[in-house]
């Protein structure tokens, strides 16, 4: 009964959502991919955003979200009385709703290679013109596990990961040929992907200098990031006044890329960015910390594996001169992939941080017995509220302190929040209002 009711609401949410968009006529950009999107479709939001009328789903990525956000509409704390009070205003939103805009940006996330949670069935609600994907790695792999017969490790990852790419690339195979999609060509489940694309391709490497832009330089300092690449014979550099781990060089290509297709200039583009740019909280924000520290707030999710690195890596060289610590939370929902990548995380670990307070059962079970034997300084709890003394005990003046988590139970802004100099910074963190201060009182 309950599954036929769940059904029941998803058809008649996507129902109303497609009436929506075929009377409002968007174009409509699809942003995906295991990380990043987010970031990306605020990037391209801007740059669109100045030239036309936009709507951003901003953070609406599921069977649910797109939908919701396409009617305006809110589930509220997503309880029974909330769902009713959604069906019963959808079709009054559509029929009154007098909202137009010209560009609809949809971030499109996988939880599953089964409908709904999957890029099919998104695709049955909003079909893009634009398409781009930030990269394909292991996301949620729990839910791919019971579709996988290898019992070998290295087989089953292998497994994993294609099964991921399957969904993921039907963004890309999925646009028409007059439309466009963006490739990260260093992904090789992207570059691969190439044949069976039949909408103009816009490529884009560090490593392919055939590449349509071609990302030729990625610097970064203390107080801003810098980024040359190269597009159709010319150089182009960015400069922003904030610090950024290197795989941001692809999420500002890619949305350059994205407007490129929209007829917006690469100069324009460019200072767009620089004079606007702004990342969504919890993804890489920068505070000043009590005992005058750095505080970098990555807090919002750690879910896939190559962020991590990357920003682990940004951690050590702009920290070479001074304490780094690592205020790290589990990485969920990776099921039989827990225990490798966690594992690659602790060897990371040992090569750029200098301090561990690790959050989360999986950090104990998996990254806590590596640092250990290797000698390294590390705490571990299982709750942020048991770790909280330790984090303010264990930081001294100077220090850079990465805090980077997952959503569920640990809810690691609580730690950026406990290390602000200015309480009003708060407001700036990831999961504000009512409903998130509701959940976090019920973890520890």
């Amino acid at each position: 009964m309950r599954k036929r009711l769940g059904f029941f609401v998803l058809n008649y949410l996507r129902f109303f959502a497609k009436l929506k968009i075929k009377r409002v006529k968007p174009l409509i950009v699809g942003v995906g991919g295991s990380s990043g999107k987010t970031s990306l479709a605020n990037f391209i939001y801007l740059i669109l955003g100045q030239r036309y009328k936009v709507k951003q789903s901003r953070g609406k990525n599921s069977e649910t979200g797109i939908p919701l956000d396409i009617l305006n509409l809110s589930a509220g704390d997503y309880s029974n009385l909330d769902w009713l009070k959604v069906l019963l205003k959808s079709p009054v939103k559509f029929l009154i709703g007098l909202d137009s805009y010209d560009v609809y940006i949809a971030e499109m996330g996988i939880d599953s290679p089964k409908e709904p949670k999957n890029m099919s069935y998104l695709l049955k609600i909003i079909r893009p013109e634009i398409a781009v994907l930030t990269n394909i790695a292991y996301e949620h792999s729990v839910y791919f596990d019971p579709l996988v017969l290898e019992e070998e490790d290295e087989q089953r990852e292998e497994r994993i990961l294609k099964l991921t790419a399957e969904q993921e690339l039907l963004l890309l195979t999925s646009v028409e040929d007059k439309g466009t999609v963006v490739l990260n060509i260093d992904d090789g489940y992207i570059k691969d992907a190439q044949q069976r694309i039949k909408a103009k391709k816009l490529t884009l490497s560090e490593r392919d200098e055939t590449a349509d832009f071609f990302i030729e330089d990625v610097k970064n300092y203390v107080t801003e990031f810098v980024l040359v690449f190269k597009f159709e014979g010319e150089k182009y550099k960015i400069k922003i006044d904030n610090p950024l781990p290197k795989h941001f060089a692809y999420s500002f290509v890619s949305a350059i890329a994205v407007a490129k297709a929209c007829g917006i200039s690469v100069e324009e583009s460019i200072g767009i960015l620089e004079n606007n740019f702004t990342l969504p909280p919890g993804r890489m924000s920068v505070f000043k910390g009590i005992k005058d520290t750095v505080v970098i707030d990555s807090s919002y999710n750690n879910a896939t594996l190559t962020p991590i690195l990357d920003l682990l890596n940004f951690v050590r060289q702009i920290g070479s001169q001074r304490r780094r610590i690592g205020i790290i939370g589990d990485m969920r929902e990776l099921g039989t992939m827990s225990k490798p990548l966690h594992e690659e995380v602790a060897r990371k670990m040992l090569q750029t941080l200098d301090v561990a307070i690790l959050i989360g059962p999986l950090c104990q079970k998996y990254i806590l017995p590596i640092l250990k034997s290797n000698n390294f300084k590390v705490y571990s709890y299982l709750n942020f509220t048991s770790a909280k003394s330790t984090i303010l005990d264990e930081v001294r003046p100077k220090d850079i302190v990465l805090v980077k988590g997952s959503q569920n139970t640990l809810f690691l802004e609580r730690a950026v929040e406990l290390l602000l100099e200015n309480p009003k910074d708060k407001n700036k963190l990831c999961r504000r209002g009512e409903y998130w201060e509701k959940i976090r009182e019920k973890s520890l």
